[in-house]
């Protein structure tokens, strides 16, 4: 909305509502005629990458941000489903201990959220226990199936406290971070 008044060009940029009045945010003068230039120029070259015209530029980018989001939402359903076959191979290449329950470790690089697919599915199955390890930042995720005879949450924050992190979690999954990789050496020990 463009108006002009005896300082010359006014752009109100956004109304604001708080409690009972209007809140105005606007440019006047040469910064009004700038700021609109600026705009302008931000939304032809928009348009430009769109190879469409001006007029079409908003509802484009609106409509390839649902169709990113879209995308997002299979590609996570796809991780999810690759963990789960994952989980369930390396369960099986996974030798039991003498007491039968099949122990793994995995390191992984970026998160601890990356593990957590990999651990249910690994854990979905009898006697198991998962330690996902992330170096840096320094965190754990310990994950066990019902019958393993442990409490996830418990063995975890017992071991957090003597390694000088924190987390916690429920009895079948827990996670925490800590403040070196010596931490986590000494943590990793410990289980």
């Amino acid at each position: 909305m463009r108006a002009t008044g005896e300082i010359g060009p006014i752009a109100i940029r956004k109304l604001d509502r708080v409690r009972n009045t209007v809140r105005i945010e606007f440019l006047c003068g040469g910064r009004a005629v700038r700021r609109a230039r600026a705009d302008f120029e931000l939304l032809a070259r928009i348009a430009q990458t769109f190879s469409s015209p001006l007029d079409d530029a908003a509802e484009l980018v609106r409509a390839q941000g649902e169709a990113l989001r879209g995308a997002d939402k299979q590609r996570q359903k796809l991780e999810a489903e690759l963990a789960g076959y994952q989980g369930h191979e390396l369960y099986d290449a996974t030798p039991p201990d003498a007491t039968g329950v099949r122990r793994l470790r995995r390191h992984v690089t970026g998160s601890v959220d990356t593990l957590r697919a990999l651990a249910q599915s690994f854990c979905s199955r009898p006697k198991a226990v998962f330690v996902g390890v992330v170096d840096d930042p320094p965190a754990v995720l310990l994950a066990v199936s019902e019958d393993s005879g442990l409490d996830a949450g418990k063995t975890l924050k017992a071991a957090l406290a003597v390694a000088g992190g924190r987390g916690g979690g429920s009895p079948r999954m827990a996670q925490g971070s800590l403040p070196s990789r010596e931490a986590l050496s000494k943590l990793l020990e410990s289980l």
